[in-house]
């Protein structure tokens, strides 16, 4: 399944164009609500991982399972599926991920 899962992620990210995706992302981001748990620079208390550097510790396909499935990376996370999103959506927050380094 990751592979498959990593296979669409490349074909869509090659369609978008970077910076489009990564300001879609950062956008989609905001909408979903991960700054409610996750915090953006490591500083404060929030119940979820930083996203500081997690594009330097998570690869493009780590960050698509996190994305879609988290609970096969944390079996006890309380972070929700976004599978249901569309594919170029999922793509998107990858990019952006990404970016934090």
């Amino acid at each position: 399944m990751l592979t498959t899962l990593g296979l669409a992620l490349a074909f869509v990210l090659a369609a978008c164009p970077g910076s489009q995706a990564q300001t879609q992302g950062a956008e989609l981001a905001g909408r979903l609500g991960c700054l409610a748990c996750h915090t953006p620079n490591g500083q404060g208390d929030k119940p979820a991982a930083p996203l500081t550097g997690v594009g330097s510790r998570l690869t493009a396909g780590e960050l698509a399972l996190s994305i879609a499935y988290p609970r096969q990376r944390h079996p006890r996370a309380k972070m929700p599926s976004y599978a249901y999103l569309p594919p170029a959506e999922q793509a998107a927050l990858v990019e952006f991920l990404q970016t934090l380094k």
